[in-house]
């Protein structure tokens, strides 16, 4: 098969594959497509990069592409003569199986694949140590704090999947038996379902109602999810919350190892948990002291949840209580994700963009008490509203909202509060910042998708903490004046 001669690439000369063409379709924003597409041409290949987006939409990722050789682009449309005569098509993720253009594809035997599994294929001959780290919500925080416990023990440990970025970006520097460490979505998982890949160690943070604007119904997005443990075998492990409904739904296969982590020490197994400001982990043999919860830097409830995740997979695969507390200390979260920003006139600002859920969003406002002005909303992802509301109604002292269909949605959902609703992030900061109290906390966890307003949910949250930082500085160099 084809797919093999390019994996092989490295090994049979420069030319072998001039004549081939790959068709990437989704350029994306997170560097997926940027990334095969410097993939496929540092092999020989002649690449098509074809998006829906326009080239004013897609600016920042084409920039990384200018003057490369070899690459055309189909921007604000597709072609069913692009897919019908490409020797290899790579699927975003994103993109459904039943899209008209795949499916035109594979009547004219053209193989679709995903990124991930031309990586999988190919670091599969070099390794077998994959920790796969999927749920609704925590993958990235839980996948981030692996990798920098892993990485004190094993320096060539890498990481990449869903954390932004492309596995083609580290698919060269995969070593003999080095740990990768892959966050895992569950359209990726869905990507790879046909393939029978083994994981040694699965983790499955949470799993919560999401994404059903793509499936038809949660049994279907678990299916993809159940991607993470389906082809485990004997000697693999899969860690699970057993304080989440995924314990209740997890079907393992027969002599692979199951690990649960949760807040209290009442279970059956073996797993972590937590006792009076400390985390231990319990085997069949005894229970060890792992660490002091003083050292988690993470904010929230759901974050020590994160945090148990990753404790649990690394103290099973042997890395030692010293080594897992420096690493979780020195971790103070990742982008996006109930980040710290600054305080501007004695109130703080947090970005929580990533929280696209109203259960992500819940969880961000659980995390603080006192005077909170929230700003939410956004497209909808026809999810359930009624918990968020309450939380709202309960928890939030002044709500801002930005338009979206979602936010029309919410607006009826029994909001009990008064709210204000903008039509762009700047006037909305704005009115966070005046009418805050001192002392209180501005949060941006929106709780919906960030399309029409935003290019993703990473935009969303770099234009709040620019927004935010111009103000801070402001306020520094009217203080600077005051003294002078």
């Amino acid at each position: 098969m084809w797919i093999s001669h390019i994996l092989d690439y490295r090994d049979q000369g420069a030319n072998m594959n001039k004549n081939k063409t790959v068709l990437i379709m989704g350029l994306g924003f997170h560097g997926g497509g940027v990334g095969a597409a410097n993939y496929f041409t540092s092999k020989g290949a002649r690449v098509v990069i074809t998006d829906l987006k326009s080239e004013n939409e897609l600016k920042q990722s084409l920039e990384l592409l200018k003057n490369k050789e070899n690459l055309r682009f189909v921007l604000g449309k597709h072609y069913f003569d692009d897919f019908r005569n490409a020797d290899l098509i790579i699927k975003n993720p994103g993109v459904p199986w039943n899209s008209p253009y795949i499916r035109h594809a594979l009547d004219h035997g053209v193989p679709v694949e995903t990124d991930l599994v031309i990586f999988l294929d190919k670091i599969g001959q070099i390794t077998s140590n994959i920790i796969g780290v999927t749920g609704t919500k925590g993958k990235s925080t839980t996948a981030s704090l692996l990798y920098r416990i892993f990485k004190i023990k094993y320096p060539d440990t890498l990481i990449s999947g869903n954390i932004t970025g492309s596995v083609f970006d580290i698919i060269n520097q995969v070593k003999h038996n080095s740990y990768v460490i892959l966050e895992l979505s569950s359209f990726q998982l869905g990507g790879i379902s046909s393939k029978g890949y083994r994981l040694h160690i699965g983790v499955f943070t949470n799993f919560m109602e999401d994404h059903l604007n793509y499936y038809l119904n949660m049994e279907d997005y678990f299916r993809d999810k159940s991607v993470l443990y389906r082809f485990q075998k004997k000697g693999d492990i899969l860690v699970i919350n057993r304080d989440n409904v995924v314990s209740s739904l997890v079907e393992l296969p027969e002599e692979v190892e199951l690990i649960s982590f949760g807040l209290g020490s009442g279970f059956d197994g073996e797993g972590s948990f937590t006792q009076k400001g400390k985390i231990y982990y319990r085997s069949k043999e005894k229970t060890d002291f792992i660490m002091d919860l003083s050292s988690v830097k993470l904010t929230g409830k759901h974050n020590l949840y994160n945090v148990l995740a990753a404790v649990t997979a690394a103290y099973r695969e042997g890395l030692t209580p010293w080594e897992i507390e420096r690493g979780v200390s020195a971790f103070s979260g990742i982008e996006h994700r109930l980040e710290y920003i600054g305080s501007y006139k004695k109130c703080r600002f947090y970005n929580d963009s990533a929280a696209t859920t109203p259960d992500a969003a819940i969880q961000g406002i659980l995390s603080f008490s006192g005077n909170l002005t929230l700003i939410a909303g956004g497209s909808d992802k026809n999810l359930g509203l009624e918990a968020f509301t309450e939380t709202i109604n309960k928890r939030v002292t002044r709500l801002i909202l930005l338009e979206g269909a979602g936010t029309d949605r919410l607006m009826k959902e029994g909001l009990k509060i008064d709210y204000t609703v903008f039509d762009n992030l700047e006037n909305a900061v704005y009115d966070a910042s005046r009418h805050t109290k001192s002392s209180g906390t501005v949060l941006l966890s929106p709780g919906f998708a960030s399309f029409g307003m935003f290019n993703n949910e990473f935009h969303r949250g770099n234009e709040f903490k620019r927004l935010v930082l111009e103000l801070i500085e402001k306020e520094k160099a009217h203080e600077k004046r005051q003294k002078s």
